[in-house]
C-alpha cells in the first residue's frame, strides 16, 4: 500500500505532501515534498492507494443555507445557531471527542484551502466527502492527540518550533519502531503535518479511524468528516486507543 498525506494551502509555497511505502517489509517514507503545485499533487495523487489531506472538504450545511438565502436583518443571540454556522459535524464530533476545535472553515482562513480541496476533489471525482474509501480528510493536531502526542507549539518557523518538531519525530519514530521517517520532516511544519496526515490516512485504510454512523453519513458525505485514529497504523493488532 502507498499512502500519501497532503498538508493543503491555499497556495503551493505552503503546501507539503509525504508518501509512505508500507508493501514488503518495513514501511519507508519518502523525502518530505515542499512547495506542491496542484500538477505536483495530481501526479502524486495518480500513484497513490489512499490520500489523506489536510483541510476541510466542506462547510457547515446552516452556513450554507444562510449565504445561500439570507434574510435576516439582525443579528442572532442564539449559541447554538452560531455554533452551527461555525462549526460543521465533524468539528462538533471531534471536540466531544478529543476536546479540540478545528478552525472554522466558515469563518477562520481555513476557507481558502477547503476552496482549494474542493477543486482538487473535483478534478478527481470525490463526490462523498465523508471519506470515500481513496480521499479522506486528516486533521493532524488530532490524530497527534488521538495518540497520546503534544499537538500543539509545533508550527512556525523559529527554533523551539523547531525542536518541538523534532521532539515530535522522535516519538513518532518510538511509537512506529519499524517505520523508517527521514530527519527532513522536521525542518517544516507542513513537512510533519504531511507525515501525519500519511500516517492517518493508513488508519483510515484498515478501519481505525472514527466513522459517521449512519445517520450523521448524510451530512458528513455533503460537509466532510474528519478522520480521528483510534490506533496507531504501524500495529497488526492495534491496542485500541479508547476513542469510539
Amino acid at each position: 500500500m502507498l499512502t500519501l498525506g497532503i498538508d493543503l494551502a491555499s497556495m503551493p509555497k505552503d503546501t507539503a505532501a509525504c508518501l509512505i511505502h508500507w508493501e514488503r517489509g518495513l514501511p519507508v517514507a519518502e523525502a518530505p515534498r515542499l512547495g506542491c503545485t496542484d500538477a505536483d499533487l495530481d501526479a502524486l495523487i495518480r500513484t497513490a492507494d489512499v490520500i489523506g489531506i489536510d483541510a476541510p472538504f466542506g462547510w457547515p450545511e446552516v452556513f450554507r443555507a444562510a449565504v445561500a438565502h439570507w434574510t435576516a436583518t439582525t443579528w442572532t443571540d442564539n449559541a447554538n445557531l452560531r455554533t452551527h454556522l461555525r462549526l460543521r459535524l465533524t468539528d462538533r464530533r471531534v471536540h466531544e471527542q478529543l476536546a479540540l476545535t478545528p478552525l472554522s472553515v466558515s469563518t477562520d482562513r481555513i476557507a481558502l484551502p477547503a476552496m482549494r480541496a474542493m477543486a482538487l476533489l473535483r478534478r478527481h471525482g470525490v463526490t462523498d466527502c465523508s471519506g470515500d474509501g481513496r480521499f479522506f480528510e486528516v486533521y493532524p493536531a488530532g490524530s497527534l492527540k488521538a495518540w497520546g502526542l503534544p499537538n500543539r507549539g509545533y508550527k512556525g518557523t523559529g527554533p523551539a518550533e523547531r525542536r518541538r518538531r523534532t521532539a515530535t519525530l522522535r516519538q513518532l519514530r518510538a511509537a512506529h519502531p519499524t517505520l523508517a521517517l527521514p530527519p527532513a520532516y522536521a525542518a517544516s511544519d507542513h513537512g510533519l503535518d504531511a507525515l501525519i496526515a500519511a500516517l492517518t490516512v493508513r488508519c483510515c485504510a484498515t478501519g481505525l479511524t472514527t466513522r459517521p454512523t449512519a445517520a450523521e453519513h448524510p451530512t458528513a458525505a455533503r460537509e466532510g468528516w474528519i478522520q480521528v485514529p483510534t490506533a496507531y497504523p504501524h500495529l497488526p493488532r492495534p491496542k485500541r486507543l479508547g476513542l469510539s
